[in-house]
């Protein structure tokens, strides 16, 4: 078995939902558009973070950890997902957010107020400084008793997207889907690097495409590759096609950066929604269907050939963000 000697915890019983894009297909000019809905799970309104959680509480609860240590900018899919797991597991969690509280607090640090879990805000810090933050709270928590796990080794995260590709390559073939692009968001790397790995383990002619939403293209694609061969490492298995072969890198959408919405982007919220009703956020998800929308305007894809685009969660964020779409058309 491919995961056989790494810990997991079981949380997705059912794969989540693959289907064509019946209205936004028309509207864009491809007839093959087809999305898998990973914003359709039973845990913390779902989310890429869940898959990635069946191995980092494995590895977790295999090392006896009785408190459980996440960071992330106030966006983050990981710290919403991580405390809620944490919470049907009985874990103790502590958020630490490289960010500023909110007298009226809003999507994801509403949430995590309404799960009770322990928030340290740290003000508008790099991440490398929250990094550094975060592992000296660490040996804060060591030194007091605690056995603390820092969820956010991204090997064992990108194992659940591995799974992801593999649970779609057989959704599609027992439906009849021929699908030859994966889209997937272009971030922090363990997500798209586990896709990009199974996608190669399946040794068909998939192109896996990663828009950036954080960083340059030319940086995505350095991590993403490391990470594919670290997976490769980990599970003792090299796939037979090379992953690099089958990635397309592009940053053409990041605009002004993380978090900052463009234009495309937010229309690209409103078309999803007003065609699909189907909802995404400005920080993650816009982006990646916005580069698609351009990409497939420009006819870079034949229409033959059949395209997936994950949604990779995080719609709770959305209730933030309203003021983004006042002047919107």
């Amino acid at each position: 078995m491919l995961f056989s000697g790494v810990p997991r915890v079981r949380l997705l019983e059912e794969p989540t939902p693959l289907h064509r894009l019946t209205r936004l297909g028309e509207a864009w000019g491809h007839p093959r558009l087809y999305i898998k809905r990973d914003d359709v799970m039973p845990q913390a309104l779902a989310g890429n973070k869940v898959r990635s959680a069946e191995f980092w509480f494995g590895d977790a609860l295999a090392k006896s950890a009785d408190l459980i240590l996440v960071a992330g900018r106030l966006p983050s899919n990981q710290c919403r997902v991580v405390a809620a797991i944490s919470c049907i597991l009985g874990l103790e969690c502590h958020v630490i957010h490289n960010g500023e509280p909110s007298s009226e607090p809003k999507g994801n640090q509403l949430l995590h107020n309404l799960m009770g879990v322990k928030q340290i805000m740290l003000g508008p810090v790099s991440d490398e400084e929250r990094g550094q933050h975060l592992e000296a709270y660490a040996a804060e928590m060591l030194a007091s008793g605690r056995k603390p796990c820092i969820i956010s080794d991204p090997v064992l995260a990108a194992l659940g997207y591995v799974r992801a590709a593999l649970e779609l390559n057989e959704q599609a073939e027992s439906k009849g889907y021929d699908i030859r692009h994966l889209v997937i968001c272009g971030s922090a790397g363990p997500t798209e690097a586990g896709l990009l790995w199974g996608a190669a383990l399946l040794g068909r002619s998939f192109t896996v495409h990663t828009p950036s939403v954080e960083y340059p293209a030319d940086e995505i694609r350095e991590t993403t590759l490391d990470i594919c061969r670290s997976i490769s490492t980990r599970l003792g298995f090299t796939p037979s096609v090379d992953p690099a072969e089958i990635l397309v890198n592009s940053d053409d959408f990041l605009g002004e950066g993380y978090d900052i919405p463009t234009a495309e982007s937010l229309q690209v919220v409103r078309e999803l929604a007003a065609l699909e009703g189907i909802f995404i956020e400005s920080t993650y998800n816009a982006k990646v269907f916005a580069s698609l929308k351009a990409t497939l305007a420009n006819g870079e894809i034949p229409k033959d050939e059949g395209i997936c685009i994950f949604h990779t969660g995080g719609v709770p964020a959305l209730f933030g963000q309203g003021e983004r779409f006042v002047h919107t058309p």
